[in-house]
């Protein structure tokens, strides 16, 4: 059984148009990387698994959010989370820090937490760059199974 909820899709808002835009962002100009949306979908997968489709940028805009939806579900009775961050266009040190909490808060509720990272390998380098790799069950992609 799959159930899919599109639970928020939203643009950052209050950012500065004095900040450039990222580099490789889709449209040009000082205020692009506000208008890059992140988006949250969730699926129920089967008994007990719950998965987390991000799509678009994590950062310190984005992050609260995200934070939220990811703390509901990680209270939830949920035995496996999936965290599919396969679309995520860029991801920062905000992003680095929820995921590390997520990984805590999982452990202590003894929920299987795993990651789908970013297809450019964003994720996969960032975690080296700071020795957290092992720490994550990191999966190649989410094919409806658990385990």
């Amino acid at each position: 059984m799959r159930v899919t909820e599109h639970i928020y899709r939203g643009t950052a808002s209050g950012v500065d148009s004095a900040i450039p835009a990222r580099r490789g962002a889709e449209s040009s100009g000082p205020r692009a990387a506000a208008t890059n949306p992140m988006s949250i979908e969730i699926s129920r997968r089967g008994s007990g698994v719950v998965v987390l489709a991000v799509r678009g940028e994590i950062d310190i805009c984005t992050e609260p959010r995200l934070r939220e939806v990811l703390w509901h579900r990680l209270a939830s009775c949920a035995r496996v989370v999936v965290l599919d961050l396969s679309e995520v266009t860029f991801c920062n040190s905000a992003g680095l820090q929820l995921l590390e909490q997520c990984r805590r808060r999982a452990e202590q509720r003894e929920i299987d937490f795993q990651v789908v990272p970013d297809r450019r390998g964003l994720l996969v380098r960032l975690l080296d760059a700071v020795g957290a790799r092992g720490r994550y069950s990191l999966r190649s992609e989410f094919t409806g199974s658990a385990g």
